[in-house]
């Protein structure tokens, strides 16, 4: 029973804890983002892009297109992110010392350094559409982690697998079924952690809490040359 708490199972695979990790910071990161904008930059929403749609819609609704602009602009920004983080992968999916994702990362850790020393209430626009660049090149890059599809930077789809699985085993006790569950419920959790851990941090550090997630990246980094994605 001990070694089977060990591994984690996707899909009939067996997959090392050491991977589920890497999910789990990646998520931490993700949730840290969300909140680092929502708390110090004008409660935009740079990782869930969702929220700034309804956001956006409703400004417009009320005629406030100022405010509805500075919804718009980190969805914006984020599409370009997307189309960014596919050029990196073509360009370098078969690169002989470094994963594309890890090129994903480097860039990452490097600009979310800078915009670290950046007040809040200073350039609030131009560090949304940052972060919202930074949230699409992760949320790109790593949309499977060892198999598991969308377990890094969004809840939404990470809470209808956990549902589904959790049926699955209701249904048919597979256990295997149970499993992918509680990693899918460990997943959101360290989202809701790297958001809480976000409010802590600013409270102290103000924007220079942002360096966190600098070194929390620099450790994927490190970790995805032994580990598979």
């Amino acid at each position: 029973m001990g070694k089977k708490i060990k591994k984690i199972f996707f899909n009939g695979e067996e997959y090392p804890p050491e991977t589920f990790r890497l999910g789990m910071m990646l998520c931490m990161v993700g949730g840290f983002m969300d909140a680092y904008t929502f708390v110090t930059r004008g409660k935009v929403l740079a990782n869930a892009q969702t929220g700034n749609v309804v956001y956006l819609a409703i400004n417009l609704q009320r005629g406030d297109f100022g405010k509805a602009f500075n919804y718009f602009m980190p969805i914006l920004v984020f599409t370009f992110g997307i189309l960014f983080t596919e050029f990196i992968r073509v360009k370098f999916e078969k690169h002989r010392i470094f994963r594309w994702q890890q090129i994903v990362i480097f860039y990452q850790v490097i600009i979310m350094f800078f915009i670290s020393f950046i007040p809040p209430n200073h350039l609030n626009m131009l560090v949304n559409v940052i972060i919202s660049f930074i949230a699409a090149l992760q949320y790109q890059g790593f949309k499977k982690i060892h198999g598991v599809n969308g377990a890094t930077t969004m809840c939404t789809g990470n809470l209808r697998s956990s549902m589904e699985f959790l049926s699955q085993f209701i249904m048919t006790r597979d256990k295997k079924s149970f499993y992918n569950f509680l990693v899918y419920i460990g997943l959101i959790s360290f989202f809701a952690i790297g958001a809480t851990l976000c409010a802590v941090l600013v409270h102290f550090f103000k924007n220079y809490a942002l360096l966190f997630c600098c070194v929390l990246q620099f450790i994927v980094f490190l970790v995805m040359f032994k580990q598979k994605i």
